[in-house]
């Protein structure tokens, strides 16, 4: 996977300002590196042109890779220890269960949504459509969940048939970064832990905004690295989900203003991650055995000690985790 560049750096400029041009829209201008840290201006025509050419080239890598990561030994290991929902929890007490705790995010992001009967729903990144399901039964919705795991899609549509929701439910083969719905299709756009793959998170914000109806809300969480985290942290955090980049929250709230979403809602749940991660990685432990025969003992090996520094580097606040909401204006 692609580290941080020592000697081209002009070549990972990128402009809310010139991405959204291209689009032939209007944006508030800040500019940083994909790493996530402001840097000085350049001239805005080179910008555009090398970051253009750079950011096709980088996303069909990055979403080969990160297909390959979830289609991989990976998609036995989050079946095994994760079990059908694979995201971070916010406990409702100190004695809640990691499942109980991802159940209890789902009920916290559902109440900050004017979810219903009829409510279309586009959940990017959906996983095994636990969340879907969620949504679906509890509230009536139309969700249409949209991923590169073909791994995952496949058991999100046998749980979704078993359950007797896939009348309402749809998952689909689809690549964030050029989402092929209509303009204005969606009252709710949501997405948990998985803007971290993106190679253009701006692409991949403006294609949310796109896709929702005038009013519509951006429902988020995501995972974050702090902007201050060393190089070499962020290159082994990164390795862990062969992810090319991620934000600090400041970036994300900026990217958000600077494609006219109004961010209704921002909550830092930064203080979760380790206990979210702690629980995995003590599953890990406990179900070695069994998967043994299925990914072998240096994928599992290798597994425990990134999330053993995955833990480490959230209690020492290099990792954190957001929550936003952010409405299209009418």
């Amino acid at each position: 996977m692609p580290h941080r560049p020592k000697d081209d750096r002009m070549l990972c400029l990128l402009t809310f300002q010139d991405v959204c041009a291209e689009r032939g829209e209007r944006a508030h201008y800040t500019l940083w590196s994909r790493w996530g840290c402001p840097i000085s201006p350049s001239p805005s025509q080179q910008i555009n042109q090398e970051a253009s050419a750079v950011n096709q080239e980088d996303t069909a890598s990055v979403v080969s890779a990160t297909k390959a990561y979830y289609d991989g030994p990976a998609d036995e290991i989050y079946r095994t220890v994760w079990g059908d929902n694979l995201h971070l929890g916010v406990p409702r007490t100190e004695e809640s269960s990691h499942p109980e705790a991802m159940e209890h995010t789902n009920e916290i992001m559902a109440a900050a949504a004017p979810l219903g009967c009829g409510v279309r729903v586009l959940d990017l990144g959906c996983g095994y459509g636990s969340t879907a399901r969620y949504l679906a039964r509890n509230f009536g919705c139309h969700d249409t969940g949209v991923n590169i795991s073909e791994k995952e899609l496949q058991l999100a549509r046998e749980r979704s048939r078993e359950r007797d929701l896939d009348h309402l439910l749809s998952f689909e083969y689809g690549d964030f970064h050029h989402l092929e719905y209509a303009d204005d299709s969606y009252d709710i756009v949501w997405s948990q832990e998985a803007f971290l793959h993106a190679a253009d998170k701006v692409a991949v914000l403006t294609e949310c905004r796109r896709v929702l109806r005038p009013g519509g809300s951006l429902i988020f969480t995501d995972i974050l690295v702090r902007q201050d985290t060393p190089e070499e942290d962020r290159a082994r955090i990164y390795d862990r989900v062969k992810s090319p980049d991620m934000w600090d929250l400041e970036v994300y709230r900026n990217a958000l203003t600077g494609l006219d979403l109004t961010v209704t809602r921002e909550e830092d749940w930064s203080h979760y991650v380790a206990r979210s991660y702690g629980w995995v990685q003590d599953r890990l432990r406990e179900n070695r055995e069994s998967l043994l025969p299925r990914v072998g003992a240096d994928t599992i090996d290798n597994t425990v000690a990134a999330l053993s520094f995955w833990v480490d580097s959230a209690e020492a606040g290099k990792i954190g985790w957001a929550f936003f909401v952010a409405e299209k204006s009418r």
